[in-house]
């Protein structure tokens, strides 16, 4: 037992250090990192944890509360610094690795180290976990919930009473706490691999009492909370946050028909470097076993985990290619059964072949220096290079920054420990959204200390602007395509 313990404690040890190596040494890249990391702030500088917000005017429900806690959680662990805002996301993909072993013994006990290894090998999900938003905590809980489901099942199918299902419940409840309705998807292909495996009347065992009550607090407490006090809410979570996204191009999101082609495959083929060519082969299996009659008539019957893990695959998928709202992380969540079924098809078992062993190794000691290259590459919206311009060329540094008809820069308040704002010049062109106030708003309030930021092409109009408010306004640096202006009064 002693000797076990202390194998699981080098492997937690190994993958830990494998994870945090250079997790911080790129700056905060807009505008997912910025926006997530500047709630966190705000939470943290406010003590509300309960209403998201990017400052004083701007409160922010586009999405559950989860990840902006874990950030706020790990810059209060590490301090203001890129390593706190993505401690969240190692530690979620070091417990995912751990997630899959466990998930994988029950699967598959003879080869249970091959997906665990091929899931933290894969390039998307590791590349992933140095991102701050949602999508890394949410294939770790999403993977929880379906762990539960496995103990359930693999234990007889204990109508109701075990354990295992106030996991499973549990681990989705944390999902819809990070992202809403997608965290459910996996629940879809559990309920459909029931039925199919044992009839309808077994489904009704998956709804354990103590676990739809922790589902249901976990899950639904915030959101309820958020709508009694705020009226109005329901019917934007609703329409705006579930309907749009998933039958409109509402959020300008790739809604074109063939978008999910151009993402989603690419995705999924070169993330799983460097076990394409297994997930290659395993696909050529796919006319003499998923679309073969026999084949489902006998996994039904027998060795069950390749239905199912079919199904985690593709019943989210076709979810996610007939949605009008695509990104590549949503897919994040699928590289759990990917790497699981590639391990349970292609046939792969221990290799003593040198060269591969090699090739594996140095990829492995490779990836982490990926982090360090993205810190080299001169991203354009590098949230630490625009407050490193600020710097150089403002003084005292300004406490507020207000980004005029320009996408702002949220992570600045990581590196100035200062307020952004986004204010717009263009109300009068039906162009404002309750995201804007107008330049002139902002005006009258006469703020000391605020630092306007301006693409190239509208500077003399927004100067223009100040001047008719009687205000002295001109540029003091520039970073890129920004100008900073400040006023004097």
């Amino acid at each position: 037992m002693r000797g076990t313990n202390v194998k699981i404690a080098l492997l937690i040890t190994a993958l830990l250090a494998y994870s945090l190596a250079f997790q911080g040494s790129r700056g905060l890249w807009e505008q997912d990192e910025g926006r997530y990391t500047n709630i966190a702030l705000r939470m943290l500088e406010t003590g509300d944890f309960i209403v998201p917000s990017f400052n004083d005017e701007v409160p922010h429900f586009a999405k559950p509360p989860l990840t902006y806690w874990a950030v706020a959680g790990g810059i209060a662990l590490l301090g203001w610094n890129e390593w706190g805002a993505r401690l969240p996301n190692a530690l979620a993909f070091v417990a995912t690795i751990l997630t899959v072993l466990a998930i994988a013994k029950r699967m598959m006990p003879e080869r249970a180290w091959l997906p665990p290894l091929m899931y933290a090998t894969f390039l998307f999900p590791f590349s992933a976990s140095n991102v701050v938003t949602t999508d890394t905590l949410l294939t770790l809980w999403e993977a929880l919930a379906v762990l539960g489901f496995v103990l359930w099942w693999q234990g007889g199918e204990v109508p109701g009473r075990s354990p295992a299902l106030t996991v499973m419940w549990g681990g989705f409840g944390l999902a819809f706490l990070t992202k809403g309705p997608p965290g459910l998807l996996p629940l879809v292909a559990i309920m459909v691999f029931v039925v199919l495996a044992k009839g309808w009347r077994t489904l009704a065992g998956l709804f354990s009492l103590a676990g739809m009550v922790l589902f249901l607090v976990v899950g639904f407490g915030w959101f309820l909370l958020v709508v009694i006090t705020h009226p109005g809410l329901m019917h934007y979570f609703v329409k705006d946050e579930f309907v749009n996204r998933i039958a409109s191009g509402a959020h300008h999101r790739n809604p074109q028909w063939y978008k999910p082609f151009v993402i989603y495959i690419p995705v999924i083929l070169f993330g799983t470097i460097p076990w394409t060519f297994p997930l290659l082969r395993a696909l050529r299996l796919i006319p003499a076993t998923v679309l073969s009659r026999p084949w489902w008539k006998a996994k039904l019957k027998g060795d069950q985990w390749p239905v199912f893990l079919f199904l985690w695959i593709m019943l989210p998928l076709v979810v996610f290619f007939l949605s009008r709202s695509r990104l590549p992380l949503y897919i994040l969540p699928l590289f759990v059964p990917l790497a699981l079924l590639i391990g349970r098809l292609a046939g792969i078992h221990r290799r003593r072949n040198a060269v591969f062993v090699c090739l594996l190794a140095a990829w492995i000691v490779m990836l982490p220096f990926l982090k360090l290259a993205g810190s080299l590459y001169p991203f354009p919206k590098d949230s630490r290079a625009m407050a490193r311009s600020i710097r150089e060329t403002i003084q005292p540094l300004p406490g507020e920054v207000v980004f005029v008809d320009t996408a702002p820069f949220w992570g600045l308040n990581l590196y100035l420990r200062c307020e952004v704002e986004q204010v717009s010049t263009r109300a009068e062109e039906g162009r404002r959204t309750p995201f804007h106030e107008t330049l002139a708003e902002e005006l009258s309030e006469k703020e000391p200390g605020t630092l306007f930021i301006v693409k190239r092409p509208d500077v003399e109009r927004v100067i223009a602007i100040c001047r008719k408010q009687g205000l002295n306004a001109r540029v003091r640096g520039e970073h890129g395509v920004w100008y900073f202006i400040t006023l004097n009064r």
